[in-house]
């Protein structure tokens, strides 16, 4: 004989299951449309990466909350953890708020792609700039060679706040 108990414990495993359902769903969209709209732009698969490391990050996120709304954990004791997680990484992002700059930075560069891997651009700084191929896009800068074969790191943060003028494209 079915219990009310058992009833309820049924139902949030079928929710939970549909949660997951939805999960892989939206994973599996999002890294086609991602892989689409990077074929179009003819980004390489591991500027894709990235992108896709941060919907999948946000898609755990928001499938984590769902469980804990399904099963009722004690939303209050969920928050107050949650929002000291949060506390710690706002403290850690303030304090290095260039990280989280960059971060936005290469999202811009991606969706908005004024360059591409193998393309040559200056960035001007005045009299003295940096000029050379991008050799690599990366989350928190730009791998640059320039004319002497040397490698430059440069921060997405400050391509973005500099002009930069494209010399060739690949």
């Amino acid at each position: 004989m079915k219990t009310i108990f058992d009833t309820e414990i049924s139902i949030n495993i079928v929710a939970t299951v549909i949660a997951f359902i939805i999960y892989a769903v939206l994973q599996i969209a999002t890294a086609k449309s991602l892989k689409r709209y990077g074929q179009e732009l003819q980004f390489p698969d591991q500027r894709l990466l990235y992108i896709k490391k941060f919907f999948k990050v946000f898609y755990v996120t928001t499938l984590l909350t769902s469980i804990v709304l399904i099963w009722g954990i004690d939303l209050q004791a969920a928050l107050v953890i949650l929002s000291s997680l949060f506390a710690v990484v706002g403290v850690g992002l303030f304090a290095n708020w260039s990280i989280l700059s960059n971060i936005t930075a290469s999202f811009i560069i991606f969706f908005t792609a004024p360059y591409k891997i193998g393309d040559t651009i200056r960035i001007v700084e005045g009299e003295n700039g940096t000029e050379g191929r991008i050799e690599d896009i990366k989350m928190f800068y730009l791998k640059i060679r320039n004319s002497n074969g040397q490698i430059i790191s440069y921060p997405n943060n400050l391509v973005m706040q500099k002009p930069t003028i494209i010399v060739a494209s690949e």
